[in-house]
């Protein structure tokens, strides 16, 4: 494996930190940016990145110049996965945490790892080498979000409840993806007071961190580019410090020169459930409240309804905003990327690959549902406060709907 010394890990990642401050590092809004420069060379005639939008932000103007309307933009980031110009680019956290790993004042810097992270780093990468070998770049210790996943799922069952016995007929649960969140705020306001008010596991497992440790700072490392937003706004701060997709996580581990092949070692993660980790496919998030809702309240069924993409999000919040959607479900799961988290843009390996590898890791769970699992429980009771977003910006919309 050549240098894996600390010291020597730390000499690569300071050169590619120098390199990444030489070619500069955009931290200013927007998320995705277009450069017409790059644009006006492409030659892709069906314009990908155009159809991949999934709400008409993306547009072609003048000259080939491509424009993003940010008041439809939900940041889902496959414009940019899908252009080959290299024209639209998406803002990098990359030497702010490198940054982090090689500071001298040694503060414990928390990796957080999307539930959609097996598979995502080599054939040979098992969750427990990903571990060590994220602990060798310098990160003091790793969490699954999967274990916030179980906390959250709780949260949103003990919610659906409430709401049926209120008689309240419906409830959307969003909180894994912001892409979503944006598409019912920007396009589909109208039902927005539906949304569930938890936060995502990713702010939750963040938040609690803190809780326990205040002055730590906290890595999000997934496949979703909309995170990079999420993580930044106002009334989520400080949960979360930075966000990395798996792409850049991946660059990371090459410029430190760190293989995840079991070389550097092996740690076991064994605090999440079968149902948190499944978060990760489409269908997870229905599956895991739905048992949860069973374990609550057995006379209670969820009846739900999933979109799988935000196209389809789309026209499912559609129906729902006037009134065509079957009067029979009673919940919505919203997923922006096909298939799921697996689909994520900022993804290293196929959907198909990563729903058969988060499927096999959710089967080695010793935890079966998240209402069984005592970690998790003892997290939220002891650092679970502020899981909730009442009263938000993100919640201002009026109740249209009525219940």
């Amino acid at each position: 494996a050549g240098e894996m010394d600390e010291e020597a890990v730390r000499r690569r990642i300071r050169r590619h930190l120098d390199r990444l401050l030489f070619e500069g590092e955009d931290d200013t809004p927007p998320l995705v940016r277009v450069f017409d420069e790059y644009c006006r060379e492409c030659t892709e005639l069906d314009k990908p990145c155009i159809q991949h939008c999934p709400t008409g932000a993306l547009t072609a103007g003048t000259e080939g110049r491509h424009r993003i309307d940010h008041e439809l933009c939900v940041e889902c980031g496959f414009c940019v996965d899908s252009c080959i110009a290299g024209a639209l680019v998406i803002r990098s956290e990359l030497a702010r945490v490198a940054a982090m790993l090689l500071q001298e004042d040694r503060l414990p810097v928390y990796a957080i790892l999307a539930p959609s992270f097996v598979g995502q780093f080599g054939q040979q990468a098992e969750p427990s080498y990903v571990k060590a070998a994220l602990k060798r770049l310098g990160f003091t210790d790793v969490y699954e979000v999967a274990m916030a996943a179980d906390v959250i799922t709780m949260q949103e069952a003990r919610e659906f409840v409430a709401r049926m016995r209120q008689g309240k007929r419906f409830m959307i649960t969003s909180c894994c993806c912001p892409a979503f969140i944006k598409l019912v705020e920007k396009v589909r306001p109208k039902v927005a007071h539906l949304v569930s008010p938890s936060v995502s596991p990713m702010i939750a497992m963040g938040r609690m961190l803190k809780a326990q440790r205040p002055d730590c700072r906290v890595v999000f490392i997934g496949p979703c580019m909309a995170k990079k937003s999420e993580a930044r706004l106002p009334d989520l701060q400080p949960a979360v410090d930075c966000v990395l997709t798996f792409k850049e996580t991946s660059a990371l581990f090459e410029s430190a020169g760190l293989p995840v092949t079991g070389e550097l070692g092996a740690e076991d993660m064994a605090d999440a459930s079968h149902d948190g980790r499944s978060y990760a496919s489409s269908g997870g998030v229905t599956a895991a409240i739905t048992k949860a809702v069973r374990d609550i309240a057995s006379d209670l069924e969820v009846h739900a309804v999933r979109g799988d993409g935000l196209k389809e999000c789309n026209r499912l919040l559609q129906q729902l905003e006037e009134g065509l959607l079957n009067a029979n479900f009673n919940f919505m799961e919203g997923m922006g990327c096909k298939g799921g988290c697996v689909g994520g843009p900022g993804r290293n390996i196929s959907v198909e690959e990563g729903r058969e590898h988060v499927r096999a890791f959710a089967e080695q769970a010793a935890i079966a549902k998240s209402s069984q699992n005592r970690i998790a429980a003892k997290w939220e009771s002891e650092y679970g406060q502020g899981l909730l977003l009442e009263d938000t910006p993100r919640r201002i919309l009026p109740n249209s709907l009525g219940s």
